[in-house]
């Protein structure tokens, strides 16, 4: 069964939905929860059989693997237990298209109600000495679905947690741990309150150092922007900090160094509109710096970027936006 699960097809899991398998793997899990061996492999296939299956997870989530997955990662083996978390990812993402309306906004409350949340910034504090470090920063991301849940995971330190692995990834140029734990503060930063904690935390300085330690990396860059981007949302106060930073030598010195990375191009464009858009200052400053001439340039060679760059040059307060 372990063999065969990560290759099987929708016809093959419903197959194992309909013969009761869920119900056999739980209980496996839960009779031999001190077996590493067992465990690793009996949660590669939950993750194989709900990967697109919106029935088996919620055949799962009704034999309360959400309290045997909290009964684990509070125990002595968490960290050998790396199937562990691709299963609370794959549990509350949405990707049975079969389905109008998937449930897993529901579970991932459910989560962190139970305390899966806080259990995975424990792993956080582990640091980049954690080898399940970007697996649990990509589940924590997908735990934190709203306001409430986020905030939740500040008030556990879990801001102070990410921050630091941003700074020690630098450190050491670990540019996978780099990209999950910026992925997973951009979702943070989604929460008002915690946009103001980042920057209180030095936030925009470290981001942009962070940088710096990866200019030669544009999907590093392009999850720093995506962050900048959402700590300037409605903010103007943040927007100028971002400029002092030095946001805007960010975009404008990666958009001319990675002409062809579309999605970094994007969510350059993406920044830049919020840094504008309420700071009539850092329009003035982004144009006398040229910034004008890398957003058409994206426009015209992206076809994903047209909308962000038009909305950019807009918001600069460019005349002719639209052509």
């Amino acid at each position: 069964m372990c063999a065969i699960l990560p290759y099987a097809d929708v016809q093959s899991t419903d197959t194992f939905q309909k013969s009761g398998g869920p119900k056999i793997v739980v209980g496996i899990l839960n009779d031999c929860s001190q077996n590493l061996n067992i465990l690793n492999s009996g949660f590669s296939v939950v993750a194989a059989a709900a990967t697109g299956n919106e029935i088996l997870k919620e055949s799962f989530m009704d034999l309360k693997i959400d309290e045997l997955i909290i009964q684990l990662l509070r125990g002595q083996h968490k960290r050998s237990i790396n199937s562990l978390f691709d299963v609370i990812r794959i549990l509350l993402t949405p990707d049975d298209n079969r389905v109008v309306a998937s449930q897993v906004y529901g579970y991932a409350r459910k989560f962190a109600k139970i305390g899966i949340a806080e259990a995975l910034v424990d792993a956080l504090h582990e640091g980049l000495s954690s080898p399940s470090l970007v697996s649990a920063s990509i589940a924590l991301r997908a735990v934190a679905v709203n306001d409430e849940i986020c905030r939740s995971i500040a008030d556990s330190c879990g801001i102070d947690a990410v921050l630091q692995c941003i700074d020690d990834s630098g450190e050491q140029g670990n540019k996978t741990v780099a990209r999950a734990c910026c992925s997973l503060l951009s979702k943070l930063a989604g929460s008002d309150a915690n946009k103001s904690a980042i920057v209180e935390k030095g936030g925009m300085d470290r981001l942009i150092k962070l940088s710096a330690r990866f200019s030669d990396d544009p999907s590093v860059l392009q999850e720093v922007m995506s962050i900048i981007c959402v700590l300037s949302l409605r903010s103007p106060d943040n927007a100028a900090r971002a400029i002092e930073a030095g946001a805007g030598d960010l975009a404008i010195q990666a958009m001319q160094k990675f002409p062809g990375a579309h999605q970094m191009q994007k969510n350059s464009c993406l920044m830049i509109r919020n840094l504008v858009v309420r700071n009539p200052e850092n329009r003035t400053l982004l144009l006398g710096n040229g910034v004008e001439k890398f957003i058409r340039k994206a426009k015209e060679n992206h076809e994903s970027c047209k909308d962000a760059a038009t909305d950019a040059l807009r918001d600069l307060g460019i005349d002719d936006y639209n052509t």
